[in-house]
């Protein structure tokens, strides 16, 4: 059997369109079930959920063991790399009571509303889900034989105090002798994993469509099962659950055939040197209303989350007198990488720094919601990259400015 605890959360995302029952817990048992029929979800519910989680466990065929609660949370998603926003039914949030676990293989989730379970276990699977208040399962009584932590650079960074990924994982392993695997995910650039002293780094995969919301989820809860159940070498583990999460983002479907996962092919494998990540991006788009202003501010936000080097007009330009404007964003064009563009309702001079850099010969990626096909002609015939998604546009962005030279 596979144990999972984790959350039972509501998921709101406004674009793409995204309203489920999930939460970490629930989206990897239901993962898990598609590769093996023997999985149990433990997780706290309130009274009000207990209609919502039994029929989630009749779809994905999952056993349950729920715990009392008196709190519900919920999480609202703008786009899915945005942060969420988390309403709880108090205020402040109510701890639940520790759980005690038991189970020859647990994949655990650390969930907001209750403290880390203590847990006996021979393979234990980690992700603590928390940038904020982390948090292990070194210190608080649990008994494990081989133990695996999975997590973002970011929480590591935060766990640790630590900027150096060497020092950061020095720090993990000299906390429990059972520590046999270290994997530390960073989005497009792939993972880290460090296994016997050794370290190895497993592709992303690039994809047509980039959903994010539990993506990370996906990828604990399938290399758990390969590397606890199948026995799977952890590299090996790990770049099957990379493929996994790849076809989770591209079609945000939760049930995935076990043999699909030998197809490392069925997706693009990419590599980015975060260290030569420095290629210019010119973000284009109107800023003239608030609306524009957010998606702006928005765009910029997240692709320099990614580390990525953006010249704004809106930012390193300003407003000013057309003649000193104009030549200072066509300069800005000139000395850049790549062009994304926010192209919603065609602003004129959007349009005109996406032509003139397809004149130079410089790589294009727009974001357009409202498209109609008359209006894009150009922009296909000249091989720009479209993406209606916000999301999927900006991995977009990513992917293309590492083929660049």
């Amino acid at each position: 059997m596979i144990n999972i605890i984790g959350g039972f959360y509501k998921e709101l995302c406004l674009y793409p369109e995204w309203d489920y029952h999930y939460g970490s817990g629930g989206r990897a048992s239901a993962i898990v079930s598609g590769l093996c029929s023997d999985v149990c979800f433990y997780t706290y519910i309130h009274d009000n959920k207990i209609k919502d989680i039994k029929h989630f466990s009749e779809i994905f065929n999952i056993k349950l063991s729920c715990f009392s609660s008196s709190e519900i949370i919920n999480f609202e998603y703008y786009h899915s790399l945005s942060a969420p926003n988390i309403h709880t039914f108090n205020n402040p949030i109510q701890f639940q009571k520790q759980l005690n676990i038991e189970g020859e293989i647990v994949i655990c989730y650390g969930m907001m509303e209750a403290p880390n379970p203590v847990i006996n276990s021979n393979y234990l699977i980690f992700d603590p889900q928390s940038e904020n208040n982390p948090s292990l399962v070194f210190d608080n009584g649990s008994f494990f034989n081989h133990l695996a932590i999975i997590m973002n650079v970011e929480e590591a960074k935060k766990f640790t105090g630590k900027e150096d990924i060497d020092f950061i994982v020095k720090i993990f392993f000299e906390k429990s002798d059972k520590l046999e695997v270290l994997i530390l995910k960073d989005g497009p650039f792939g993972a880290y994993l460090y296994y016997k002293n050794e370290f190895f780094y497993i592709h992303a995969y690039e994809t047509e469509n980039v959903f994010k919301i539990g993506s990370g989820d996906v990828f604990v809860a399938v290399f758990g099962y390969l590397w606890a159940k199948e026995k799977l070498e952890p590299i090996e583990a790990a770049q099957k659950a990379s493929l996994a999460t790849a076809m989770y983002c591209n079609n945000q479907i939760l049930q995935i055939n076990r043999s699909n996962l030998d197809n490392l092919e069925s997706f693009k494998k990419i590599k980015i040197d975060k260290t030569k990540f420095d290629k210019k991006i010119y973000l284009a788009g109107p800023f003239f209303t608030m609306a524009d202003r957010w998606l702006i501010e928005e765009a910029k936000f997240q692709l320099e989350k990614f580390g990525a080097n953006v010249f704004s007009p809106l930012h390193d330009v300003g407003f000013g007198k057309s003649d000193v404007v104009a030549k200072e964003d066509l300069k800005g064009v000139d000395e850049s990488d790549i062009l994304y563009a926010v192209l919603n309702d065609y602003d004129p001079g959007t349009i005109f720094e996406v032509g003139y850099a397809i004149s130079k010969g410089i790589p294009v990626v727009i974001f357009i919601e409202n498209k109609t096909p008359i209006n894009m002609t150009m922009f296909e015939g000249s091989g720009c990259i479209i993406e209606s998604d916000f999301s999927t546009s900006i991995y977009k962005v990513i992917w293309e400015v590492a083929r660049t030279k």
